[in-house]
């Protein structure tokens, strides 16, 4: 299956994908880690915005957008 996604969606998926990491008891078999794992490397080979420094402002404006949009 393949799906598309904006830049803004992306950015927006990959912010809480990194907040769902932290959450206690989300995984309820290794498989699903590892899944989860895979989307956030796929993520990160395709964003650069999460690791500049101006993040918490491009983060916001891509909420903006897709908030916009939908």
């Amino acid at each position: 299956m393949n799906f598309t996604l904006s830049r803004d969606e992306l950015l927006v998926l990959c912010d809480l994908l990194r907040r769902l990491e932290d959450a206690e008891g989300i995984f309820q078999d290794m498989a699903e880690r590892q899944v989860f794992w895979h989307i956030q490397a796929q993520l990160d080979k395709e964003l650069a915005e999460p690791f500049q420094a101006d993040y918490p402002a491009i983060l916001e404006a891509a909420r903006r957008v897709v908030r916009k949009k939908y």
